[in-house]
């Protein structure tokens, strides 16, 4: 599920892919994720507002959403961080705000295209997140088979490289006895 936030209660931003009428069912917009899904904000470019904080999260969190993905700005951090804990519930955050949303962000579309940084991703791609890094890759839900028959390949050799630099192997050399590693298939 993708909230879009629009920057106004009357209409779509302009610019932005979200549709020109609010699609957000008569309820909360907290109520519309699936269970076992990601929630993903977009906030518009120059808002300072937190589009999460721990009262938003604890609600998705107790619905079964597994995390958060927000292109704009959170808070509350120690509670939020409280609730990832268990591993049941994740956020990750291009950047931090003490401001809460009040009236700046409004809710303005579930289920849309957003573009993130320069990448589009659709209702129902694949972001794949690091625990210290953030969202590192989008996999378009159309080539997931594609990519899952590709990746034990591709750790395989990047477990072989990291036991070659680890046991002293310089790093030049330990990427050429590991031909499958994708730095081979630039």
């Amino acid at each position: 599920m993708n909230p879009g936030f629009g920057d106004n209660l009357f209409g779509r931003r302009e610019g932005t892919q979200a549709p020109r009428e609010s699609n957000i069912p008569r309820q909360h917009w907290t109520d519309c994720p699936a269970s076992g899904s990601i929630v993903i904000f977009q906030q518009p470019p120059g808002q300072s507002v937190a589009l999460l904080g721990d009262i938003v999260a604890t609600r998705l969190k107790l619905r079964g959403v597994k995390g958060a993905i927000i292109d704009g700005r959170a808070r509350d951090v120690v509670s939020c961080g409280e609730l990832c804990k268990d591993g049941a519930f994740q956020v990750w955050s291009k950047a931090l705000s003490s401001v809460g949303t009040s009236m700046e962000a409004k809710p303005w579309a579930v289920d849309v295209p957003l573009t993130i940084g320069g990448l589009r991703v659709e209702p129902g791609d694949i972001l794949c997140a690091d625990e210290g890094e953030g969202v590192v890759c989008v996999i378009p839900k159309a080539r997931l088979r594609e990519v899952t028959e590709l990746l034990p390949t591709l750790k395989e050799a990047d477990d072989g490289v990291l036991r070659d630099v680890q046991n002293g192997v310089d790093f030049a050399t330990a990427i050429k006895n590991h031909p499958k590693h994708y730095t081979n298939n630039q």
